[in-house]
Protein backbone atom coordinates (compact mmCIF):
# COMPACT_ATOMS: atom_id res chain seq x y z
CA UNK A 1 0.00 0.00 0.00
CA UNK A 2 1.49 3.57 -1.11
CA UNK A 3 0.96 5.96 1.70
CA UNK A 4 0.16 9.57 0.86
CA UNK A 5 3.41 10.65 1.54
CA UNK A 6 5.00 8.68 -0.95
CA UNK A 7 2.31 9.87 -3.92
CA UNK A 8 4.63 12.55 -6.23
CA UNK A 9 3.51 16.41 -5.90
CA UNK A 10 4.62 17.03 -9.21
CA UNK A 11 3.45 14.77 -12.25
CA UNK A 12 5.61 14.56 -15.40
CA UNK A 13 2.94 13.82 -17.71
CA UNK A 14 0.85 16.51 -17.54
CA UNK A 15 0.23 19.58 -14.81
CA UNK A 16 -1.94 19.42 -11.77
CA UNK A 17 -3.84 22.61 -10.82
CA UNK A 18 -5.94 22.60 -7.40
CA UNK A 19 -9.32 23.94 -7.74
CA UNK A 20 -9.58 24.10 -4.02
CA UNK A 21 -6.94 23.84 -0.88
CA UNK A 22 -8.90 20.40 -0.12
CA UNK A 23 -10.49 18.78 -2.32
CA UNK A 24 -10.41 18.52 -6.50
CA UNK A 25 -7.95 19.20 -9.63
CA UNK A 26 -7.84 20.46 -12.78
CA UNK A 27 -5.52 18.12 -15.42
CA UNK A 28 -4.16 20.26 -18.05
CA UNK A 29 -2.09 19.07 -20.82
CA UNK A 30 -3.76 16.02 -21.95
CA UNK A 31 -6.19 15.10 -24.85
CA UNK A 32 -8.57 12.17 -23.48
CA UNK A 33 -9.52 11.16 -27.21
CA UNK A 34 -5.93 10.29 -27.43
CA UNK A 35 -4.96 6.35 -26.44
CA UNK A 36 -3.02 7.49 -23.27
CA UNK A 37 0.21 5.04 -21.90
CA UNK A 38 0.68 2.64 -18.90
CA UNK A 39 3.06 5.82 -17.15
CA UNK A 40 0.51 8.54 -17.27
CA UNK A 41 -2.27 6.29 -16.86
CA UNK A 42 -0.42 5.58 -13.32
CA UNK A 43 0.08 9.16 -12.96
CA UNK A 44 -3.30 10.15 -13.08
CA UNK A 45 -4.56 7.34 -10.98
CA UNK A 46 -2.10 8.78 -8.05
CA UNK A 47 -3.48 12.41 -8.63
CA UNK A 48 -7.12 10.88 -8.33
CA UNK A 49 -6.00 9.21 -5.21
CA UNK A 50 -4.68 12.56 -3.68
CA UNK A 51 -7.07 15.12 -5.34
CA UNK A 52 -10.21 12.70 -5.07
CA UNK A 53 -11.90 14.54 -7.98
CA UNK A 54 -10.33 15.47 -10.95
CA UNK A 55 -11.66 18.08 -14.17
CA UNK A 56 -10.20 17.84 -17.67
CA UNK A 57 -11.51 20.38 -19.57
CA UNK A 58 -12.40 20.99 -23.50
CA UNK A 59 -12.24 17.52 -24.01
CA UNK A 60 -13.69 16.25 -27.55
CA UNK A 61 -14.70 12.33 -26.79
CA UNK A 62 -16.62 9.95 -28.27
CA UNK A 63 -18.45 7.70 -26.58
CA UNK A 64 -15.43 4.96 -27.47
CA UNK A 65 -13.12 7.35 -26.61
CA UNK A 66 -14.56 8.25 -23.13
CA UNK A 67 -14.83 4.26 -22.26
CA UNK A 68 -11.36 3.69 -23.42
CA UNK A 69 -10.06 6.43 -20.75
CA UNK A 70 -11.97 5.52 -17.79
CA UNK A 71 -10.50 2.14 -18.14
CA UNK A 72 -7.48 3.96 -16.99
CA UNK A 73 -8.99 3.77 -13.40
CA UNK A 74 -9.88 0.32 -13.04
CA UNK A 75 -12.69 -2.16 -14.98
CA UNK A 76 -16.24 -0.52 -16.48
CA UNK A 77 -19.59 -2.25 -15.96
CA UNK A 78 -23.08 -2.14 -15.78
CA UNK A 79 -23.63 -1.89 -12.39
CA UNK A 80 -26.78 0.06 -12.15
CA UNK A 81 -30.05 0.21 -14.02
CA UNK A 82 -31.45 3.51 -12.75
CA UNK A 83 -30.64 5.67 -16.01
CA UNK A 84 -31.44 4.61 -19.41
CA UNK A 85 -28.02 3.17 -21.21
CA UNK A 86 -26.22 4.03 -24.83
CA UNK A 87 -26.96 1.50 -26.31
CA UNK A 88 -24.03 1.14 -28.60
CA UNK A 89 -21.92 1.33 -25.79
CA UNK A 90 -24.12 -0.18 -22.77
CA UNK A 91 -21.06 0.78 -20.08
CA UNK A 92 -22.50 4.38 -20.87
CA UNK A 93 -25.69 5.86 -18.82
CA UNK A 94 -27.24 9.09 -20.06
CA UNK A 95 -28.05 11.06 -16.93
CA UNK A 96 -30.07 13.51 -18.33
CA UNK A 97 -32.78 16.21 -17.39
CA UNK A 98 -35.01 17.92 -19.69
CA UNK A 99 -38.65 19.96 -19.07
CA UNK A 100 -40.59 16.88 -20.32
CA UNK A 101 -38.03 14.69 -17.71
CA UNK A 102 -36.60 16.60 -14.32
CA UNK A 103 -34.32 14.59 -12.51
CA UNK A 104 -31.12 15.29 -10.23
CA UNK A 105 -29.74 13.26 -8.02
CA UNK A 106 -29.69 16.59 -5.50
CA UNK A 107 -28.80 14.45 -2.30
CA UNK A 108 -25.19 13.75 -0.67
CA UNK A 109 -23.99 10.47 -1.49
CA UNK A 110 -21.19 8.09 -2.23
CA UNK A 111 -22.57 5.24 -5.10
CA UNK A 112 -24.05 1.98 -4.12
CA UNK A 113 -22.38 1.87 -1.07
CA UNK A 114 -25.57 -0.74 -0.26
CA UNK A 115 -22.42 -3.38 -2.01
CA UNK A 116 -20.42 -5.33 -0.49
CA UNK A 117 -17.65 -3.92 -3.14
CA UNK A 118 -19.32 -0.49 -3.91
CA UNK A 119 -17.52 1.33 -7.21
CA UNK A 120 -14.19 2.79 -6.98
CA UNK A 121 -15.17 5.55 -9.17
CA UNK A 122 -17.46 7.40 -11.92
CA UNK A 123 -16.12 9.46 -14.91
CA UNK A 124 -18.93 11.86 -16.09
CA UNK A 125 -18.97 13.43 -19.24
CA UNK A 126 -20.59 17.03 -20.18
CA UNK A 127 -22.83 16.53 -23.54
CA UNK A 128 -25.03 19.37 -22.82
CA UNK A 129 -25.29 21.81 -19.90
CA UNK A 130 -27.62 24.66 -19.19
CA UNK A 131 -27.05 28.11 -19.45
CA UNK A 132 -27.29 28.73 -16.02
CA UNK A 133 -27.62 26.25 -12.64
CA UNK A 134 -26.60 22.17 -13.07
CA UNK A 135 -23.25 22.70 -10.99
CA UNK A 136 -22.40 19.25 -9.17
CA UNK A 137 -20.79 19.21 -5.49
CA UNK A 138 -17.86 16.97 -4.39
CA UNK A 139 -17.07 16.73 -0.19
CA UNK A 140 -13.72 15.27 1.03
CA UNK A 141 -14.90 12.76 3.54
CA UNK A 142 -11.08 12.50 4.31
CA UNK A 143 -11.04 15.98 5.57
CA UNK A 144 -14.16 15.57 7.27
CA UNK A 145 -12.72 13.10 9.32
CA UNK A 146 -9.68 14.58 9.66
CA UNK A 147 -11.59 17.53 11.08
CA UNK A 148 -12.73 15.44 13.98
CA UNK A 149 -11.44 15.11 17.81
CA UNK A 150 -8.81 12.14 18.08
CA UNK A 151 -11.10 10.85 20.77
CA UNK A 152 -14.03 11.01 18.39
CA UNK A 153 -11.96 9.29 15.77
CA UNK A 154 -11.20 7.12 17.59
CA UNK A 155 -14.37 5.91 18.90
CA UNK A 156 -15.73 5.76 15.38
CA UNK A 157 -13.64 3.74 14.54
CA UNK A 158 -15.20 0.79 16.75
CA UNK A 159 -18.11 1.17 15.12
CA UNK A 160 -20.21 -0.31 12.13
CA UNK A 161 -22.92 0.88 9.63
CA UNK A 162 -25.34 -0.46 8.15
CA UNK A 163 -26.28 0.43 4.15
CA UNK A 164 -28.99 -0.37 2.38
CA UNK A 165 -30.89 0.97 -0.76
CA UNK A 166 -34.66 0.70 0.59
CA UNK A 167 -34.06 4.26 2.52
CA UNK A 168 -33.11 5.84 -1.01
CA UNK A 169 -36.25 6.26 -2.41
CA UNK A 170 -35.46 2.68 -5.00
CA UNK A 171 -38.55 0.60 -3.05
CA UNK A 172 -41.18 3.40 -4.16
CA UNK A 173 -39.34 3.63 -7.37
CA UNK A 174 -39.43 -0.23 -7.68
CA UNK A 175 -42.78 -0.40 -6.74
CA UNK A 176 -44.19 2.37 -9.27
CA UNK A 177 -42.48 0.33 -11.72
CA UNK A 178 -44.44 -3.29 -10.61
CA UNK A 179 -47.51 -2.46 -8.10
CA UNK A 180 -47.55 -6.49 -7.48
CA UNK A 181 -44.54 -6.01 -5.55
CA UNK A 182 -42.88 -8.73 -7.33
CA UNK A 183 -39.89 -7.10 -8.71
CA UNK A 184 -39.19 -5.28 -5.09
CA UNK A 185 -38.98 -8.35 -3.43
CA UNK A 186 -36.83 -9.93 -6.16
CA UNK A 187 -33.84 -6.48 -5.44
CA UNK A 188 -34.66 -7.36 -1.47
CA UNK A 189 -33.31 -11.28 -1.82
CA UNK A 190 -30.86 -9.97 -4.34
CA UNK A 191 -29.34 -7.06 -2.70
CA UNK A 192 -29.82 -6.89 1.40
CA UNK A 193 -28.67 -4.85 3.55
CA UNK A 194 -24.52 -4.79 3.88
CA UNK A 195 -22.09 -3.56 6.59
CA UNK A 196 -19.20 -1.21 6.45
CA UNK A 197 -16.70 0.04 9.05
CA UNK A 198 -17.66 3.40 9.67
CA UNK A 199 -13.92 4.24 9.09
CA UNK A 200 -12.21 2.75 6.14
CA UNK A 201 -8.58 3.10 4.64
CA UNK A 202 -8.19 4.09 1.48
CA UNK A 203 -5.60 1.51 -0.22
CA UNK A 204 -3.81 3.91 -1.87
CA UNK A 205 -3.53 7.19 0.63
CA UNK A 206 -3.39 5.29 3.45
CA UNK A 207 -5.72 7.97 4.65
CA UNK A 208 -8.75 7.42 7.05
CA UNK A 209 -12.48 7.81 5.49
CA UNK A 210 -15.63 8.72 6.92
CA UNK A 211 -17.91 6.01 5.31
CA UNK A 212 -20.89 6.93 5.91
CA UNK A 213 -23.73 9.01 3.72
CA UNK A 214 -27.51 9.90 4.48
CA UNK A 215 -28.89 8.75 1.24
CA UNK A 216 -27.84 4.96 2.00
CA UNK A 217 -26.63 4.27 5.72
CA UNK A 218 -29.88 3.72 7.83
CA UNK A 219 -27.98 2.76 10.94
CA UNK A 220 -25.13 2.01 13.32
CA UNK A 221 -24.92 -1.59 14.64
CA UNK A 222 -25.11 -1.58 18.46
CA UNK A 223 -26.33 1.42 19.11
CA UNK A 224 -30.45 2.22 20.20
CA UNK A 225 -32.15 3.74 17.20
CA UNK A 226 -32.19 7.63 18.81
CA UNK A 227 -28.41 7.20 19.68
CA UNK A 228 -27.85 5.82 16.00
CA UNK A 229 -30.21 8.63 14.39
CA UNK A 230 -28.14 11.78 16.46
CA UNK A 231 -24.73 10.21 15.82
CA UNK A 232 -25.76 10.06 11.72
CA UNK A 233 -26.98 13.18 11.59
CA UNK A 234 -23.62 14.81 12.87
CA UNK A 235 -21.95 12.72 10.85
CA UNK A 236 -23.97 13.54 7.65
CA UNK A 237 -23.63 17.31 8.21
CA UNK A 238 -19.90 16.92 7.52
CA UNK A 239 -20.30 16.82 3.95
CA UNK A 240 -22.27 19.84 3.88
CA UNK A 241 -19.01 22.18 5.02
CA UNK A 242 -18.01 24.23 2.53
CA UNK A 243 -14.48 24.05 3.34
CA UNK A 244 -14.59 20.46 2.38
CA UNK A 245 -16.31 20.82 -1.14
CA UNK A 246 -15.70 21.45 -4.58
CA UNK A 247 -18.58 22.82 -6.74
CA UNK A 248 -17.78 22.92 -10.28
CA UNK A 249 -19.59 25.02 -13.26
CA UNK A 250 -20.01 22.24 -16.49
CA UNK A 251 -18.71 23.64 -19.82
CA UNK A 252 -19.57 21.17 -23.03
CA UNK A 253 -16.38 19.18 -23.29
CA UNK A 254 -15.78 19.15 -18.99
CA UNK A 255 -15.40 15.46 -18.21
CA UNK A 256 -14.85 15.04 -14.43
CA UNK A 257 -13.56 11.48 -12.67
CA UNK A 258 -13.90 10.94 -8.73
CA UNK A 259 -12.57 7.84 -5.94
CA UNK A 260 -16.30 7.08 -4.89
CA UNK A 261 -14.62 5.77 -1.95
CA UNK A 262 -13.17 9.28 -0.21
CA UNK A 263 -15.93 11.58 -1.62
CA UNK A 264 -19.70 12.39 -1.94
CA UNK A 265 -21.17 14.40 -4.58
CA UNK A 266 -24.33 16.33 -4.82
CA UNK A 267 -26.09 17.12 -7.85
CA UNK A 268 -27.56 20.70 -7.68
CA UNK A 269 -31.25 20.78 -9.33
CA UNK A 270 -31.49 24.45 -9.61
CA UNK A 271 -31.66 24.73 -13.73
CA UNK A 272 -35.52 23.07 -14.44
CA UNK A 273 -37.18 22.66 -17.29
CA UNK A 274 -33.56 23.66 -19.44
CA UNK A 275 -31.82 20.76 -20.88
CA UNK A 276 -28.93 18.88 -19.32
CA UNK A 277 -27.44 15.40 -20.81
CA UNK A 278 -24.11 13.94 -19.14
CA UNK A 279 -22.67 10.66 -20.12
CA UNK A 280 -21.61 8.68 -17.05
CA UNK A 281 -19.33 5.14 -16.34
CA UNK A 282 -18.87 3.47 -13.25
CA UNK A 283 -15.81 2.17 -12.43
CA UNK A 284 -15.23 -0.73 -10.63
CA UNK A 285 -12.69 -3.28 -9.39
CA UNK A 286 -12.54 -6.59 -7.67
CA UNK A 287 -11.86 -5.02 -4.25
CA UNK A 288 -12.49 -1.84 -3.29
CA UNK A 289 -10.71 -1.44 0.22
Amino acid sequence: MSQLNDLPSTYARFKVEPYTPNIGAVIHGLDLGQPLDEATQGELRQALAQHEVIFFRDQQLTPEQQVRFTRSFGNVAEVKAFFPRLESHPEIEIVESSAERRYAANNWHADITWREQPPLGTSLYAQVVPATGGDTLWASLTKAFESLPPAFQAYLETLTAVHTWEISGWTEYLLRKDASGEELKAARAKYPPVEHPVVRVHPVTGKKILYVNSTFTSHIKGLTRSQSDALLTQLFELARVPEFQARLKWQEGTLAVWDNRSTQHYAVGDYFPQHRKLHRITVTGDKTF
